[in-house]
Order: C-alpha cells, then sequence, then structure tokens
C-alpha cells in the first residue's frame, strides 16, 4: 500500500491519507453503512418522483458534483502513475481503488438484492466494448475463433462482422470462453462483475452510467449502434457505453443469491457454473440499469451479447 499512496501522494496533496484509510478499511474488511444508506435514499427518491422536478434537479447536481470530483480524483491518480513510469493502456480508463454501493434494494428484480458497499483495488478497463475489427485481429491471429455464424433473423458472419462498415461496432455471437481467449489474447482478463458495475455506477449508486435518468431518444434506436456513438452515455470514469446497446459477458458465475453473502473486498463471485453473469442490458430492454445482471450458458453465442476488458493497476 505504501508504494501506492506514494504515487498517488505526488498527484494530489492529501489524498495519501485517503488511500491509507481504504487500505485500513481494506485489510479489516470493514465497510461503512452511511453512504449505502445515502445512494439508497438517492434511488428511492429517482424511483418514486418521476413528476417531482425538484427532486430530479437536485439529484441532476448532485450528479454532476460527483462526476467532477470522482473525475479529479482520476485524472490525479493518473497523472502520479505517468510520474512514476506507469504507462496508460491504450483505449483503457483508470478506475481508482475505493469502495462504491453495489446492487439494489428498490426492486422486485431478481438477482440484485440486497445493496452492499464493496471495495475494489484500481484497475483498467476498456473504455468501450470490443468491436468487430479488433476481435477479427484476433481472428487472423490464429488465437480466437470466429463469431457463430447465423442465417436469419438477424446479419450473419459475412453481413456483419465480415462488412468494414460494421468494423467499429461491437462484435457478438461470442461465447463466454472465446471472450476470456480474445482478453488473454490482448494482455488483459474479463472484468468482474463488481468491476463492471462499479466503472458504470461510480460511488455514489446511481441507477444508470450517466446519472438516474435516461436522456430523450436514448431507447429509441433498435438496431446496434457503433462503438462511441453515444457520449452521453458515458460513465461518471469516461466509460462507455455501459447499459442500452448490448449485454456484457463478465467473469463471474451467476448465483441469484450471491450478493446476500458476497465477500466486500474484491469480490470474484460464486463457485464455477455453467452459466456466467451479463451486464449492462441490450437494445431492446426498458431499463439499462447500472445494475441489471442476468445469467448466460457459457456456450451460447447471442446476438446481443458482447464484451470488454479489464486489467490489473501494477506499479513500479
Amino acid at each position: 500500500m505504501s508504494g501506492q499512496c506514494s504515487v498517488i501522494a505526488t498527484a494530489r496533496s492529501g489524498l495519501c491519507f485517503v488511500v491509507i484509510l481504504i487500505g485500513v478499511l481494506h485489510s479489516e474488511a470493514v465497510v461503512s453503512g452511511a453512504p449505502q444508506e445515502e445512494a439508497q435514499k438517492h434511488n428511492q427518491e429517482a424511483l418514486a418522483s418521476d413528476d417531482d422536478d425538484d427532486v430530479k434537479e437536485q439529484r441532476r447536481a448532485e450528479i454532476a458534483r460527483t462526476n467532477r470530483e470522482l473525475t479529479m480524483i482520476q485524472t490525479a491518480v493518473l497523472d502520479g502513475l505517468k510520474e512514476n513510469g506507469v504507462v496508460p493502456p491504450e483505449n483503457m480508463g483508470l478506475i481508482p481503488s475505493g469502495s462504491f454501493v453495489m446492487g439494489l434494494d428498490e426492486t422486485d428484480l431478481s438477482g440484485l438484492k440486497p445493496a452492499h458497499r464493496v471495495y475494489l483495488d484500481a484497475y483498467w478497463i476498456d473504455r468501450s466494448p470490443v468491436t468487430n475489427d479488433a476481435y477479427r485481429a484476433c481472428v487472423e491471429a490464429k488465437v480466437c475463433r470466429p463469431p457463430t455464424m447465423r442465417q436469419g433473423g438477424f446479419l450473419n458472419r459475412r453481413e456483419y462482422h465480415d462488412n468494414p462498415e460494421f468494423a467499429n461496432f461491437p462484435v457478438n455471437y461470442v461465447r463466454y470462453g472465446h471472450a476470456t481467449d480474445y482478453c488473454k489474447w490482448a494482455g488483459k482478463r474479463l472484468p468482474t462483475e463488481a468491476e463492471w458495475e462499479k466503472a458504470a455506477r461510480g460511488d455514489d449508486g446511481r441507477l444508470y452510467a450517466w446519472g438516474d435518468e435516461i436522456p430523450e431518444g436514448f431507447l429509441e434506436t433498435n438496431p446496434i449502434q457503433p462503438v462511441g456513438s453515444r457520449p452521453e452515455g458515458a460513465s461518471p470514469y469516461g466509460v462507455l457505453p455501459l447499459g442500452g446497446n448490448m449485454w456484457e459477458w463478465v467473469a463471474d458465475s451467476y448465483n441469484g443469491d450471491f450478493y446476500e453473502n458476497s465477500p466486500v473486498v474484491n469480490p470474484t463471485g460464486p463457485e464455477l457454473h455453467v452459466t456466467k453473469v451479463k451486464r449492462g442490458g441490450d437494445r431492446f430492454i426498458l431499463t439499462p440499469w447500472a445494475v441489471i445482471r442476468s445469467p448466460e450458458w457459457t456456450h451460447d453465442s447471442n446476438p446481443n451479447v458482447g464484451f470488454r476488458c479489464a486489467k490489473d493497476l501494477t506499479i513500479p
């Protein structure tokens, strides 16, 4: 922890104390309930007050303030890392260490309760999903298998994956094992479920990656959207799109009751299982909450499931 603290301290005066404090919480697995209660209060207000303009405006201001604070911390840590010789991976965003609220109590959907506070070490995550073009490079390197060929009802490999017009669109029809093969080939790994959710929600318990409300017209386009086409859907860490375009594979196995006894420090999911978690929701889902999770068979290849990669932060 001291090495990491010295890096961050060079970037922002006083931030070292925060990192030490987080390290104490980490080592003792102590998680404060107050921030979680505040996030739950915000969620209750957001879900119950669709017509309350005053509450909405107040929450928008809070989210904007949180975005500025998280950006400031992210920038400070990045500056400190660069001063110590750490080169940020291309097209990856840094998610600083710390805790966040995972899950949602204010819902009847299964698998999302209880909301609980989780600590994560710092890590990198792809700013956008893996594209057809990027995945094709792995196929051409004879490491990855081509996306599953499908006929009818949806664009097949020739029309979509091998079509230059869709080079910058998220790859789909990729099984869990093929996604892990790609990430390994790229020197990365699939993100854990907790890493995915923190990258989407930040630390204030928001409902969506961008806040508590869906921008007008955001869900009106059914076709898959190209990577980077919806900047208004960016998370507080500048990662997009984390909800509403395609589901994404994460590393964890699925258990609908896992949150009830989930570890509070760097959780990696339950024991191995034939179903894995997909996160984010696709373009057909009406509530692309940052907490949405669903099981998917590992041998399935789905037209509405893609993936992105993550990477541990290592400090010299």
